[in-house]
């Protein structure tokens, strides 16, 4: 297996289980596959079952709009830092632990609703098709670079902040959000949402903390 692959070839035809925008995403790590909305938040948003052919083709509309969205998150993540709040000491230990290495950085930025480029048409046509927005679909913590966006509502509990650091950790330890985003959608169709190695590292988590007030 290749070491590395552009977006393009992330969309080979295959069949890809609706859920993981992880995220872009994940964008390719931008939808999490079939998840409890309370319970698995992750940093590519939350999607429910079906599964979806995608086009391999270099002018593929799904290779442009993760291309299109990796550049939206740079903005996003901008907007986060002016507008989230830092993590308490507590959690700036916690995130330490987990092996964030810069989690001063790290801002939680509270919302009615986590943010999806759906003013352009084209992007929400294209997330539409894939799952990851849409009735029925939500998206209740994701992680963009050091900011993680949380649902107004959604509790954050210490397991779940966890979840949600680790995938901060991981796009922290790549070379950019997009290399990121290219090594979890590589993962998610190789191995699915529940035993890819990215999502069982933070699910990990979910469970080790859970011992934690």
């Amino acid at each position: 297996m290749k070491n590395s692959c552009s977006l393009t070839d992330l969309f080979r035809p295959r069949m890809l289980k609706r859920g993981v925008f992880g995220a872009v995403a994940s964008a390719c790590a931008i939808i999490a596959g079939p998840a409890h909305a309370a319970e698995n938040p992750t940093v590519m948003g939350e999607s429910r079952d079906a599964s979806r052919q995608v086009s391999a083709e270099p002018d593929s509309p799904y290779a442009a709009f993760l291309a299109r969205y990796v550049e939206w998150v740079e903005t996003i993540e901008v907007e986060g830092q002016a507008r989230g709040v830092a993590l308490t000491p507590k959690q700036i230990e916690l995130a330490a632990r987990i092996g964030i290495e810069h989690p001063e950085k790290v801002r939680l930025v509270y919302v009615n609703e986590v943010p999806f480029p759906s003013d352009d048409p084209q992007m929400r046509k294209v997330g539409e098709q894939l799952g990851f927005v849409g009735t029925g679909i939500t998206n209740n913590a994701q992680a963009f670079g050091y900011t993680v966006w949380v649902r107004d509502g959604f509790d954050l509990t210490w397991p779940l902040l966890a979840h949600e650091l680790v995938h901060v950790q991981q796009i922290e330890r790549n070379s950019s959000f997009g290399a990121f985003v290219e090594k979890y959608m590589k993962q998610l169709m190789a191995y699915g949402h529940e035993t890819m190695p990215l999502e069982v590292e933070a699910y990990e988590a979910n469970r080790i903390y859970a011992r934690e007030p």
